[in-house]
């Protein structure tokens, strides 16, 4: 268990609730239009999984089932899933069964968020509604270019990435931070059989499941009074989280490093640490990579966004072996054919205009050329 008090800012945040009493929020979570939208809202993007189709099928049933099971409290946890996704990096996925997301979906819905999430700072972009990847880069591109209004391309800029984020997260200090901020004890009992009901390491009260709706708002909400030190006691303007990946842009270098000082005393006190290879100090004009790009500072001021070369090799290498499933059959040319447009529609979120010609010309070329080597 984490030990020591945190630096700097050693104040504890307790958030006023809403005025609704524990059983107006209760049933409000559980009343039976909530969790047949939230199940809905579940089934997006999913319908083609086995377990939800026939959770949909009837869907009328398991959730009045639901809603009795939660009320009267025989509602369990269903064992997770667990399995390895390799894109965009390695990592284990936790997957919570059907009858549990549309729970949390409701609790989340109705209640959850709007406590975990008042506190947030601003530039705080992961998982929260109206923000996500696309506002996260256009945050950074303002913030440098605030920067470069004062200080011109003279810069450092401080890079963090935590080491195994979820994986590393105490059971207690993901309590603490839901208790500072919820005062429901009825959602506060369900959050936390949720907490614990992740125990398949080493250490059973270390580690949270990713994928889960609720445990992506409790990291985020771990990490939330970082993010308050390092705006308000460290002082720093041009600062952007995305979930675990963070940001610092100051116009003096030492003042930077005391932050790290400042940020690894902090996560030491919740027992987590930055990654040694992710983490690093570096002038501002070598450019920044932050979710898939590549912002580049110019002289003028403008921030030019190039995809990251590592992503141009890595769509090129799934284009010829999707070229490969087409040949032998397991797939249709329309497959492949979508998928390079999902990728043109993220590309084109920076200054990409010649590398999609390019890579339109590298398509026609993959199917003129009857070849799909790897």
């Amino acid at each position: 268990m984490p030990t020591g008090k945190s630096p700097l800012s050693q104040r504890t945040h307790f958030y006023i609730s809403s005025g609704e009493t524990m059983d107006e929020i209760k049933e409000k979570i559980c009343k039976f239009r909530s969790l047949y939208k939230a199940m809905h809202k579940c089934k997006k993007n999913v319908m083609w999984k086995d377990s939800v189709a026939g959770y949909i099928k009837n869907g009328l049933v398991n959730t009045y089932k639901l809603r009795h099971q939660v009320i009267d409290g025989s509602y369990e946890i269903d064992k997770y899933s667990i399995f390895t996704i390799y894109e965009p990096k390695k990592r284990e996925i936790v997957s919570t069964r059907m009858k549990d997301r549309v729970f949390q979906r409701s609790m989340c819905d109705n209640y959850l968020y709007d406590e975990i999430t008042k506190s947030f700072i601003y530039d705080n972009h992961a998982c929260q509604i109206g923000k996500g990847t696309s506002r996260a880069r256009s945050r950074l591109v303002r913030h440098m270019q605030q920067h470069f209004k004062k200080h011109g391309l003279d810069g450092w800029v401080f890079q963090c990435d935590l080491t195994n984020f979820f994986g590393s997260t105490h059971h207690d200090i993901a309590k603490k931070a839901v208790f500072s901020r919820v005062s429901n004890k009825w959602v506060n009992n369900h959050v936390y059989k949720i907490i614990d009901s992740f125990n398949q390491g080493e250490d059973p009260k270390v580690g949270l499941g990713l994928g889960s709706q609720v445990t992506q708002l409790i990291e985020l909400a771990v990490l939330d009074k970082l993010d308050h030190i390092i705006k308000e006691d460290l002082r720093i303007k041009c600062y952007i989280r995305y979930n675990d990946d963070f940001i610092l842009i100051h116009e003096d270098k030492e003042h930077l490093k005391y932050c790290l000082k400042v940020i690894n005393e902090h996560l030491a006190f919740l027992g987590l640490k930055l990654s040694e290879k992710k983490t690093r100090l570096y002038q501002l004009k070598q450019g920044i990579k932050f979710l898939g790009f590549k912002f580049q500072l110019t002289k003028t001021g403008k921030v030019i966004k190039r995809l990251s070369k590592e992503n141009v090799t890595h769509v090129k290498r799934k284009l010829r072996r999707m070229k490969k499933l087409v040949d032998i059959g397991v797939l249709t040319k329309e497959d492949v054919d979508k998928c390079l447009e999902a990728w043109k529609a993220h590309a084109k979120q920076g200054n990409t205009h010649n590398l999609i010609l390019s890579m339109d010309r590298f398509y026609e070329n993959l199917w003129e050329g009857g070849k799909s080597y790897v």
